[in-house]
């Protein structure tokens, strides 16, 4: 980012991370756990439009991850965060950016099965996490996106990428 840090792109990144961490945290039954629908991480496509908001996105999932029944979430999860927004952000389709959480959160499942002490279920916890991930990412956030970003005002409210749309 050669960018000088703007009021604005504070505000964007510190609006992003509220959001991210307040769509965990108000779902928390079904953010956190081997079987997890986090809605936030449809977020995770405005990294794909807008490099930037690897930073708003990270900061949100970290924030989320703090009240995680799993501590070492804040660590794990956070990562897997980073990873997957950062290579969201390298991709040329959205379509191939929407799997890289999935593919990123198998650190995740690594994560809680080393937790539970069941290493003969990681195939089935990372299998349910990468699931719950492309029907949230990639079932419904790139038609959900799709559709925002045919609104000119979301596009320019968000600094989206004109390019990538």
């Amino acid at each position: 980012m050669n960018k000088k840090i703007t009021a604005r792109f504070l505000a964007r990144q510190g609006i992003a991370a509220a959001l991210y961490a307040v769509l965990t945290l108000a779902l928390q039954n079904l953010s956190y756990g081997p079987l997890q629908f986090r809605v936030s991480e449809v977020m995770t496509l405005l990294a794909f439009f807008n490099p930037e908001y690897i930073w708003g996105l990270t900061l949100g999932c970290f924030l989320a991850n703090l009240l995680s029944p799993y501590l070492m979430d804040i660590i794990i999860g956070t990562l897997a965060s980073f990873i997957a927004v950062y290579a969201m952000s390298k991709c040329k389709n959205i379509w191939v950016a929407s799997i890289m959480p999935a593919i990123a959160n198998i650190l995740v499942a690594i994560q809680i099965v080393f937790i539970s002490g069941e290493p003969g279920n990681f195939f089935i916890i990372a299998a349910q996490i990468m699931l719950s991930e492309l029907i949230i990412v990639t079932i419904i956030g790139v038609p959900l996106f799709k559709i925002l970003t045919k609104n000119k005002s979301f596009v320019e409210t968000l600094e989206l990428n004109k390019k990538r749309l």
